[in-house]
């Protein structure tokens, strides 16, 4: 440039007559994002998505200084929702993680958050727009916080403007997620179960429960689901669904690999083409849900082996196997008209299912099939011989339902033993003559091998219709006694002399046998074999109830029989 140019150049900067240069010394600001509601329910695989006030220096945006932490988790609150720290939050206590030493870290980019969701971040090209895509589901019923540190710069190098008032600091927003499925179907392993070892590469099926339920794809839907591998490798694909035996329709599928599985690779189930019924596909269950199982050697051409014993007897109006097998396997026991499907992990079960009879001694022809993961099956039958509970004097459909022996109120006053008839039972059922005892079968037959006499509360008169309840008590027993529910109006009570059992019920509960006399010793009516502890603090109050799969058969599983009552409470007189 000439010298004289240079000069008046010079002269017109320091004139005036050229405008200022302008420097952008304010940080960015989070304008609007998907979370502006607040803490609502969002889906457990939610779209999130950030907009800026100006572009963002790329480089300072990523997983280093953004972060989704989930909300620490204590004690539950379902039924007293007050927690010495944080909130109560789908009843589970829930504490805020984010503290100094985080958003110091999120500030420096150096953020880890291992055990935090996986996602990835986007900018968009004029960067005033980020969006965050999860890879799997979060959490169902929990809170979540998004943060973005105050590392988060512009072009200029000025940071985030995410305080109070819009001063330099962090940005930090709460959810909480909407129940299980809200993000999509969400596939959990129900067959091989999660986190068994050394399933055979020529795995046979893959049985997926969904939440929510899927309808069953048409045969030529094409519809599956993956198997991810955890070493990065091909997965496999399943196809082919038809519904699992047993459950609700939609509520659990069976799939059948396409391909061979590699030996020594853990799998999960992900995502696929199968949809529920609002169109929304499979989705990567939420970490709460996964479930890996991990394959063996190589594949197994083998039927399983077991052993049956306990087949020749039954117990009160139940045919009862002991099933020792070598292997996991599915069983499916046939009793006549009554069948019963389980999965029997390697060892010893008890399998048993309900059977008809017309009189003491009858045969009752029974059938087991067991079938491993890859397909192979063994075969068994043979006969039990009923015994003293087919006596046609016996009560028929009459079963213990319910068991309050850790009340809220008074011990024992406040303990209850209710009954059911069967709605199709053949007849009303009279009570007088029966007797509840807190003993098992098998101790009271040795009692009366020994000649020794059997305590027991024996029950005065009172006469169910099929599909009534009583409600058994002891004396001194008073409708809602403390914090107990009452029995509705006109609940039929029977009340027996004394406590219930020796003493009262213990609160870790016991067995109890109804039964009656007979010719050679007792006949079990109906028992419960104290299969659930409700002595702990949180179980004061609630009861145990018989499931709606009991089909009066005592066995704690292969279905369930009993359960603890699902509203935490207790129901005298009423269905929970």
């Amino acid at each position: 440039m000439p010298r004289s140019l240079a000069l008046a150049a010079f002269a017109c900067l320091s004139l005036g007559c050229l405008p200022e240069p302008t420097v952008d010394l304010d940080g960015p600001r989070v304008v609007t994002s998907t979370l502006d509601a607040g803490a609502v329910a969002v889906p457990v695989l939610p779209e999130l998505a950030l907009a800026f006030s100006e572009p963002l220096d790329p480089t300072s945006l990523h997983r280093g200084s953004v972060a989704l932490i989930p909300w620490e988790l204590g004690e539950d609150c379902e039924h007293t929702p007050v927690c010495a720290e944080g909130l109560c939050v789908a009843g589970r206590c829930q504490t805020d993680p984010v503290r100094s030493a985080v958003l110091s870290d999120l500030e420096d980019g150096e953020y880890l958050g291992e055990d935090d969701p996986q996602f990835e971040l986007a900018l968009s090209a004029e960067g005033t727009r980020a969006t965050l895509t999860l890879g799997r589901a979060l959490d169902a019923g929990r809170r979540y916080s998004l943060v973005l540190g105050a590392g988060v710069r512009d072009r200029g190098g000025a940071g985030l403007l995410g305080g109070g008032g819009g001063t330099p600091g962090p940005w930090l927003r709460v959810l909480s997620t909407a129940r299980a499925g809200s993000g999509g179907p969400e596939p959990r392993l129900v067959s091989p179960a999660p986190g068994r070892e050394g399933v055979p590469t020529n795995l046979g099926r893959v049985e997926l429960s969904f939440s929510p339920p899927v309808p069953l794809p048409g045969s030529e839907s094409g519809a599956s689901v993956e198997l991810e591998a955890e070493d990065g490798g091909p997965g496999v694909i399943l196809e082919a669904p038809e519904p699992c035996p047993g459950w609700v329709p939609g509520a659990c599928l069976r799939l059948r690999p396409r391909t061979l599985l590699r030996p020594g690779v853990r799998y999960r189930p992900a995502g696929g083409s199968l949809v529920d019924r609002l169109g929304r596909p499979v989705v990567r269950p939420s970490a709460a849900n996964e479930g890996w199982f991990a394959t063996g050697e190589g594949p197994d051409l083998d039927a399983p082996g077991f052993v049956v014993a306990g087949a020749d007897e039954t117990r009160g109006r139940c045919v009862v196997l002991e099933v020792t097998v070598s292997e996991p396997v599915r069983a499916r026991l046939e009793v006549g008209e009554a069948s019963i499907v389980a999965e029997l992990p390697e060892g010893l079960s008890v399998l048993g299912a309900a059977a008809e009879a017309s009189g003491v001694g009858e045969a009752l022809p029974w059938t087991l099939e067991l079938e491993d993961a890859a397909g192979n099956w063994a075969r068994a039958g043979g006969a039990a011989v009923a015994g003293p509970s087919f006596d046609p004097a016996v009560p028929e459909g009459l079963r213990i339902s319910e068991i309050l022996a850790n009340p809220l109120g008074p011990e024992p006053h406040a303990e209850f033993v209710e009954l059911a008839l069967a709605a199709d039972a053949p007849g009303p059922v009279e009570l007088a003559g029966l007797i509840l005892s807190d003993r098992s079968m098998a101790e009271m037959r040795a009692a009366s091998l020994a000649g020794e006499a059997i305590p027991g509360d024996s029950l005065p008169a009172m006469a169910l219709a099929p599909g009534e309840l009583a409600v058994v008590v002891a004396q001194g027993w008073a409708p809602g006694l403390g914090d107990d529910p009452p029995p509705p109006p006109g609940a039929k009570l029977v009340v027996v002399d004394g406590s219930l059992g020796e003493g009262g019920l213990k609160n870790a509960g016991e067995p109890l046998t109804l039964w009656m006399p007979g010719p050679e010793g007792p006949i079990s009516i109906s028992s419960y074999g104290n299969w659930i502890d409700p002595s702990a603090a949180a179980h004061a109050g609630r009861s145990v109830v018989a499931t709606p799969a009991s089909d009066g058969c005592d066995l704690p599983a292969h279905p369930p029989r009993w359960r603890s009552h699902p509203l935490g409470s207790a129901s005298p007189g009423r269905s929970p």
